[in-house]
Parts: C-alpha cells; structure tokens; sequence
C-alpha cells in the first residue's frame, strides 16, 4: 500500500473519532436534542420470539443431563433434521447457551420451548431491556439451586418447579402470538386493522421472522391482515421444503409456519400498487421490519421503501421500526453511531429493539 491510501484510511478513522467525540460532548451539553421524553418513550424492547406450536408439555422423563449442542463447537452441530434437534433438547435437563453476536440468540428459545433448563453463561450482566421477554430473575436463581446437579429427590422437585414455570412463563411471553399482541397494543394497533410490513432488506433475521409470523396470525384471526412486501416467501407452507434447508439455520423454527388464507396476502403486488396504496392510507399501519445502522443506507430514512409516501401519509403513531440487529443500543452514549441511529428514527416512529440499553 502507498503513502496516499494509507492517508486516507488515516483521515477516515481521524474523522470518525472525531464525529463521535463531537456527539459525546453535544449529548452531555444538550441531551434533549438527541432524545426528548416523547422520543423516549417511543423506544421499546424486541426480544426474540418462538412460534406457539413448538411449545411442548413438560416432558416426564429426562434421560440425559447435558443436551449435545455446545455453542461454539461446531462438531455437535450435526443436526440437519428439525424434529431430531428438538428432541434432544426434550431428552435433557439442561441445555448450554450464551451471548453470541448480541445477548438474543433463536438457541435460548429452542432450549427452553423443548422443556429443557437454559444454563446461561453471564445473563446476570444482561441490560435490563435486552431479553426483555425472558424470566431472567428465575433463570439466574434456578441455576443457583439446580447445579451442581447431583440428581437429590430435593433437586429433581425443584427442577420440575423451575421448569414449569419457565415453559409457561415462555408461552405467556415469548410465543410469537405474545410479542404480537404486545406490539399491537403498544402501538395502538386493534383488531380487524390492515398492517403493511416491508421487509427491507431480504435477508434472513430472526426479529422480523418471527414477528411477522405472530403478527400475520394474531391480525387474521381478528378479520384483519399483515402483509409482507416483498413477500417473505419462506414462511409460508407454500415454500419448498428442500429449499428451506438452504435457509439460515436451516430454516429451523421460522420457515413454513404460515398459510396464505387473507385475500390480501394471495395478492400479487407491485411497486406502484404498493405506492399508491400508502399514499391512499389503505393500510392502517406501517412496519419497517429490518432498519438500524448496519444494514447501511437501506435501512435509513430516506432511503427506506416508499419512505417519502409513509413520511407525508402517516402520523409518527402509525409508523414502527424493527431494529433487530446484533449490535447494543445504548442510550446513554451518543457517541455511539448506533444510539444515534435509533434517536434519530424514534422522531418518525416507534422503534422496536432487540439489543437495548438505557
């Protein structure tokens, strides 16, 4: 490399620590231009969800101590078959799993929707707004009193206690159909209203999966509807099988689950009728389902779909934004392009975050 490219990149990282050092202190001195209470307010925890039917009954017996997954080594990720995985987490008392990219991971739901105890490597340094849907208290005291195992009457009791009361504190709170409905009524939305859900960008992500698959069913069977546009193909029984093991994961836990019943989701749309369809306000609310500061200009207004028609047609209270990304959102740190990203977009909407801090 020659002397000019190296003073580029030199001048790019020169300019960067000091755009983020110029945010820190502006924050410090006038914090109320970044995030106001109203602004605030409008920024709520997303924690990942797991789609109700793979819920199962607390299993009566568990062969085994330790399921085989250990996160990180990759020879005993050798299951290519959906139902074989889920069994062995049914065949175990305690599964392991931890922070990855961020602190929400599909594995701790997996675990736990199986009927199997999460042993969770530092969840008590968890933010208290990240894995908002999980029992963290009970996760964190269960451990305490079950390991080490040793096998006691006295053990085997509270593990059937501890383990009832996170499978059904799970489908309370963790199912798909739960974190929809706490979307809708945070968001005002009611039964029998239409939801336009653009996806973004079309890659897989796990917020907005499974969101979506809560919001499509919760939204029909109250005579309304959730659509996707464009549509995520993979979560409807329609898709091929085979294709669905080329997925991400696999396509384990979120592809096929939906069955396209609503005229509205059977329809064939286009960019323009789409348009023209936010413009009319045919759509009672707009989702972004896939925005925050590393999916790059795609996923920032203005260059998020159709953002000039949603920003002139719907009131900041009819417009929400899907951060599902793995980074942390610290609010507390302006400096952070992140948080800046999220207190900028809490202007036009509701922000819905998967890794949040305050």
């Amino acid at each position: 490399m020659n002397l000019f490219p190296k003073l580029r990149i030199k001048l790019s990282s020169w300019k960067h620590d000091v755009t983020n050092k110029w945010h820190e202190l502006r924050f410090w001195l006038f914090p109320a231009k970044y995030l106001s209470d109203e602004q605030n307010a409008r920024i709520l925890p997303l924690g990942y969800c797991y789609p109700d039917e793979l819920f199962v009954d607390l299993p009566e017996e568990k062969p085994l101590i330790w399921a085989e997954v250990i996160p990180g080594f990759r020879e005993t990720y050798r299951f290519k078959d959906s139902d074989a995985y889920y069994r062995s987490y049914q065949h175990a008392r305690f599964g392991f799993t931890w922070k990855k990219g961020g602190w929400e991971c599909l594995r701790h739901y997996e675990i736990i929707a199986n009927g199997c105890f999460p042993v969770f490597r530092d969840l008590d340094q968890c933010p208290a707004d990240t894995l908002a849907h999980l029992p963290k208290p009970l996760l964190l005291q269960g451990l305490k009193e079950l390991l080490p195992w040793r096998n006691t009457p006295e053990q085997q009791a509270r593990y059937r206690e501890y383990s009832a009361d996170l499978l059904t504190h799970a489908k309370e709170n963790s199912s798909c159909s739960a974190v929809a409905k706490k979307l809708c009524d945070a968001m005002g939305i009611a039964k029998g209203q239409k939801v336009l859900f653009l996806t973004c960008d079309p890659r897989v992500n796990y917020s907005r999966e499974l969101l979506f698959i809560g919001l499509n069913r919760l939204m029909k069977e109250s005579g309304g509807a959730c659509v996707s546009y464009p549509k995520i193909e993979a979560l409807y029984t329609s898709y091929p099988e085979t294709s669905s093991k080329e997925l991400y994961g696999l396509g384990f836990g979120y592809s096929r689950r939906l069955i396209e019943s609503e005229p509205l989701e059977k329809r064939d749309f286009t960019d323009a009728e789409i348009q023209a369809g936010i413009s009319n306000k045919e759509w009672d609310f707009i989702l972004y389902g896939k925005v925050g500061h590393d999916e790059w200009k795609q996923g920032a207004a203005p260059n998020l779909p159709f953002w000039s028609q949603v920003f002139s047609s719907y009131d900041k209270s009819r417009i929400g934004f899907i951060y599902g990304g793995d980074a942390m959102q610290f609010l507390g740190d302006m400096k952070s392009p992140h948080a800046r990203h999220l207190a900028e977009h809490s202007k036009y909407g509701y922000c819905f975050v998967r890794e949040l801090s305050r």
